[in-house]
């Protein structure tokens, strides 16, 4: 995407995001004032109160709104809830069947929480290694007075070398394309309410009541909970306790396992193809959408299927999308030498060298081309001269001067020219003639920036009227579904207090640490209401008690704020990453 087309779209992004949220503030600021004027003043009441928070409420229903965050609540789901909770109570072998799976989940929710902070610290070290390679890499590189894309080879054609980081954050505009955003929302959403799902299922096991359930929106981001009486959860036993708190990361594994086992069995080869779609994965990759700030706006159509790039095709064992990423990110080799165009030395030489050697043509259709071999043969040339050829023209294929006849020259872009020619296809319902069934498209510049601007996918309708871009929305919300769910069962469970882990470590620290001396101190009746001394070893059990509680809320927060600390820094360290 380019930066003008990004930056409009951010702005756009912000614009209404601020106007979303003025028209909420504003309706909430006119129901207050609507209440006020409508309620006589009373002596006892304050002059000026705080502001309500409530938008809407209603006997199931309540609304609020604030410091940015929408808060939509209703016991509308309560009365399913308890009849869900009678009917297992009925039927003692579903029940017991639903304790064992969720069980398993607490099991799986303790080794999730583990690995959860084992992953966070292999994430740390190595981002920090990717992190300290960049530096020592920049170091040499400055040093030496060499640029990264100035480091030309033998042959004349560019090495790079390109360090992904060890982990990317998801973030739309940076490494995700920006008008990915909804889906990603929508993705979110689903998996926040199958992880609620998920807590209100242990909650009817145990015959928890459900008090509310909801939505939330904090600026841009979807939220899903559900609520239930706190003094009720806190008399839990501890198994049952463990079972509640890991219920939802449990759901969210069970729905990556079942998104995983339905990418496995090709679910989309069964349901595309009835739908009338036709699967091009094996040989091109269709044209789903092109950013309309794109150079390749209006040049590389919707629908068209792109079937070679350069002289490479795309069908490969390995599927053109896998072919398609390897040469788009791929660079020359000196081992496999490109292959240039046999061109008239005399023209050749006659053409302008000034593009040559400013850093970008004051032409953008005229590219740098060398000769092989020869020094000093740097020319201005139109590409599309040797790409696209007229029907009378002959244009051989060479590697060398050695292959063109006589007083000819075997040339090919310089080293530091980016070029690249796209050759698609187009199906029947697109073309305008039977002449018009192929068309080539040549790109100048970074080819990274194509898979940026264009978006691809693996299935072609059959008919124009059908929508092209459904197949490829519906898999680009599988894999964020597939990812986040995965990403949401182990940050959940990391032991931080406002987490689901943060509980569940607290609830197997009580079980495994409690002291018989820390439960209810025993004293007989008679003793109380004679007013009988206490035994003196009471108040220093009583005080053993308190230190013994103490520690432990120590080690508490000492494993709270060590998680908390590792998990800024490995953000830090992947925004740090994911800029250089």
């Amino acid at each position: 995407m380019s930066s003008v087309s990004h930056a409009r779209d951010i702005q756009l992004l912000v614009f209404s995001l601020a106007l979303f949220w003025a028209v909420l503030y504003a309706l909430r600021h006119h129901r207050a004032r609507a209440r006020r004027i409508s309620t006589l003043p009373s002596l006892t009441s304050s002059a000026r109160g705080p502001a309500s928070t409530e938008l809407f409420r209603s006997p199931a229903t309540r609304i609020t709104l604030d410091t940015c965050h929408l808060r939509y609540s209703s016991t509308a789901w309560n009365a399913l809830h308890q009849s869900s909770t009678a009917r297992l109570a009925k039927r003692g072998d579903w029940r017991r069947a639903l304790q064992l799976a969720y069980d398993v989940g607490s099991v799986l929710g303790v080794l999730g929480m583990l690995g959860s902070v084992l992953l966070l610290l292999w994430t740390v070290a190595q981002l920090s290694g990717s992190l300290y390679a960049s530096s020592g890499y920049s170091r040499v590189s400055s040093a030496s007075g060499i640029r990264k894309r100035d480091t030309i080879e033998d042959d004349g054609l560019i090495s790079e070398t390109h360090a992904a980081p060890a982990l990317q954050l998801i973030i739309p505009g940076l490494t995700t394309p920006l008008h990915h955003l909804p889906l990603l929302l929508i993705a979110l959403l689903t998996t926040q309410v199958i992880h609620e799902c998920g807590h209100a299922v242990a909650a009817a096991i145990d015959a928890l009541p459900l008090t509310s359930a909801g939505v939330g929106l904090t600026v841009i981001l979807p939220s899903a909970f559900v609520a239930f009486p706190s003094d009720e959860t806190e008399a839990l036993p501890l198994r049952s306790r463990a079972r509640l708190v890991s219920a939802g990361a449990f759901h969210n594994l069970v729905f990556w396992l079942a998104l995983g086992f339905a990418a496995r069995i090709g679910t989309s080869a069964l349901v595309w193809p009835v739908l009338g779609y036709r699967d091009v994965s094996q040989y091109g990759r269709v044209v789903v959408g092109v950013d309309d700030m794109s150079p390749l706006y209006g040049h590389l159509p919707v629908g068209a299927v792109i079937y070679k790039v350069g002289d490479e095709m795309l069908a490969a064992p390995e599927g053109a999308a896998e072919r398609w990423d390897a040469l788009m990110s791929a660079t020359p080799s000196k081992s496999q030498p490109s292959l240039g165009w046999c061109a008239e030395e005399p023209w050749y030489m006659s053409q302008d060298a000034s593009c040559c050697a400013a850093r970008r043509s004051a032409v953008p259709s005229l590219s740098c081309f060398a000769a092989f071999g020869e020094a000093r043969t740097e020319r201005c040339v139109d590409p599309l001269r040797f790409l696209q050829p007229a029907a009378t023209q002959s244009v051989l294929r060479c590697t060398s001067a050695a292959e063109c006849g006589h007083d000819q020259l075997c040339v090919r872009p310089r080293g530091d020219q980016e070029l690249v020619t796209l050759t698609m296809h187009l199906p029947q319902w697109m073309r305008t003639s039977e002449a018009d069934a192929e068309r080539t498209v040549v790109w100048q510049g970074d080819r990274s920036e194509v898979a940026e601007e264009v978006d691809l996918g693996d299935w072609l309708p059959s008919y124009g009227w059908q929508p092209m871009s459904l197949p490829f929305v519906w898999g680009t919300l599988f894999s964020y579904m597939k990812m986040l769910t995965l990403s949401l069962y182990f940050f959940n469970l990391l032991p931080l207090p406002v987490l689901d882990g943060g509980q569940l470590y607290d609830t197997l620290y009580e079980a495994l640490t409690a002291h018989p001396s820390e439960e209810h101190e025993f004293v007989p009746l008679s003793s109380m209401e004679e007013g009988a001394e206490l035994d003196d070893s009471v108040p220093a059990r009583r005080a053993l008690g308190r230190s013994r509680r103490e520690k432990r809320n120590r080690l508490r927060r000492a494993v709270h704020i060590c998680v908390l600390a590792l998990l800024g820094l490995c953000v830090v360290l992947s925004l740090v990453n994911t800029y250089l």
